[in-house]
């Protein structure tokens, strides 16, 4: 059993005075320029944070696990009506392989675990006062002079809560004759309500929007690991694998949100929402069958007019998928042979797509050479079978203006595999090292980033998400070293 009390709080006071344009340039007292010229700031913040917890364990033969916990937090950034808020959470397994019937009569069964969790967890980061009104100064204009007020900026909601995220996991554990395979399979489900985040408002309003509880959010998926130990003879390994698979869909939200990616109830969270391309224009009548923005010319982009409307209209734009991956994974291997070991770790990402524009994809910015794809591009006399657009540059609409700029033009796979790190070993025999008194002597090689296999054009696929193609690379590094012990 244990039990526990925590408490943390932050005041921060600010206090700042200037004068500027001082008489000369040697003076650095504060008082020597007049006041015509004097400015004063200040500041004061503060919350704090109580919580009261507990933990009980409890196993009963080695083979039934049973474990419950418990949070009392209260916090200052909401309201005393609401301010506390309590979060269980509890988990059971059974190791079968603990019982009778597997112990004694399956041998190749070395560890066998089933469990399930449920947990409740809270969340309130959401600024020091969102509940109350708060006030700075400000400067209006009152009978030919200016006075000095106050004014309160934005509104304030007093009903505020806890956000508060349900979380269920069903998982196994197995380890089978010796590590000949193991591995753990978890399935799980996460449900977040009372989501907080600033409400839609008009502008006319006149103050900025209070933040309230909104929007329910379910993520779920799988996560697998399988790994295998083996020797044949000197030569001994561990290779292991992982892959993690997660799909999310929004429950509740008060209304659709639409540009190039979309919010919408029982829609995966901020898909893509795009003009589909379709090849380019080769002709006069294709140009003349739909009206698209932009003044469109021979050689330019040209997207599918979905409503059949004949024109291109936000109406036309469509779900792509690629917003999240459809999975990532990992493997890798750890190697011993005599003095020799060797470990590698891969890293992959399958079905990430990002929409990238500017720098890097876009010809001539700044100055940038086009892609080598444009030695190919469209030309109604020398290359009239292509379907890369005819050279352009940014500002060129039909190409970069806002239809284009959302259409699946720029969406680009980002799907790869990479060596993320390698290492090759030697440990010197101590037989060696006994005559000049060192006890162990290991000399090594490796990299990191050193390998990537993709079809993304535009860089590194490992990037942060979408906007300019050309983003800073993660590094390759290779090197050497020896570990030296006397």
């Amino acid at each position: 059993l244990m039990a526990g009390y925590s408490q943390e709080s932050q005041k921060y006071r600010s206090l700042g005075g200037q004068r500027i344009v001082f008489p000369v340039k040697t003076m650095y007292e504060i008082d020597g320029m007049g006041s015509s010229n004097q400015s004063t700031t200040g500041g004061l913040t503060e919350w704090a944070f109580r919580s009261y917890f507990g933990r009980a364990n409890y196993t009963y033969k080695g083979k039934y696990l049973l474990e419950g916990n418990f949070r009392y937090d209260g916090t200052s950034k909401i309201s005393e009506d609401n301010r506390w808020g309590f979060f269980p959470s509890g988990s059971i397994a059974w190791r079968i392989s603990e019982e009778d019937f597997i112990k004694n009569s399956i041998g190749w069964i070395d560890n066998l675990k089933i469990r399930a969790s449920y947990g409740l967890l809270g969340n309130a980061d959401i600024g020091n006062y969102p509940y109350q009104e708060t006030y700075s100064t400000t400067s209006y204009g009152f009978s030919e002079a200016m006075e000095q007020g106050v004014i309160q900026s934005s509104f304030k909601n007093k009903k505020l809560e806890w956000e508060k995220t349900k979380i269920t996991d069903l998982g196994l554990d197995f380890n089978l004759k010796e590590n000949i395979l193991y591995g753990t399979l978890d399935l799980y489900n996460k449900y977040t309500t009372g989501i907080l985040a600033s409400a839609s408002i008009p502008s006319s309003a006149g103050m900025s929007a209070p933040t309230i509880n909104y929007g329910e959010f379910k993520n779920y998926g799988l996560e697998l690991s399988l790994g295998h130990t083996g020797k044949v003879g000197d030569f001994t390994y561990d290779v292991n694998a992982q892959v993690s698979i997660n799909r999310n869909k929004v429950m509740k939200y008060p209304a659709p949100s639409y540009g190039t990616r979309v919010i919408e109830e029982g829609k995966p969270y901020r898909d893509y929402y795009l003009y589909e391309y379709t090849g380019i224009f080769k002709s006069e009548d294709e140009i003349e069958k739909v009206t698209t923005p932009g003044n469109p010319q021979i050689g330019d982009i040209k997207f599918k007019d979905q409503d059949t409307s004949g024109g291109i209209d936000g109406k036309d734009r469509v779900r792509m998928d690629g917003a999240f991956p459809d999975f990532i994974y990992s493997f890798g291997a750890n190697c011993t042979w005599k003095n020799f070991d060797l470990n590698l770790f891969f890293q992959g990402v399958k079905g990430q797509k990002f929409l990238l524009n500017g720098w890097g994809i876009v010809p001539f910015v700044q100055s940038s050479s086009p892609l080598p794809k444009y030695l190919n591009a469209y030309d109604p006399l020398t290359n009239p079978g292509s379907d890369i657009p005819s050279i352009y540059s940014d500002g060129y609409a039909p190409m970069t203006g806002g239809t284009a700029a959302g259409s699946t033009f720029y969406l680009n796979d980002a799907s790869y595999l990479r060596l993320k790190n390698i290492q090759l070993g030697y440990n010197m025999p101590s037989s060696l090292l006994k005559s000049i008194d060192i006890s162990q002597l290991r000399i090594f090689i490796g990299g990191d980033n050193l390998l990537t296999f993709t079809k993304y054009d535009y860089g590194d696929p490992e990037r942060s998400g979408d906007g300019r193609a050309c983003e800073y690379p993660q590094i390759k590094t290779v090197f050497v070293g020896l570990n030296l012990k006397f």
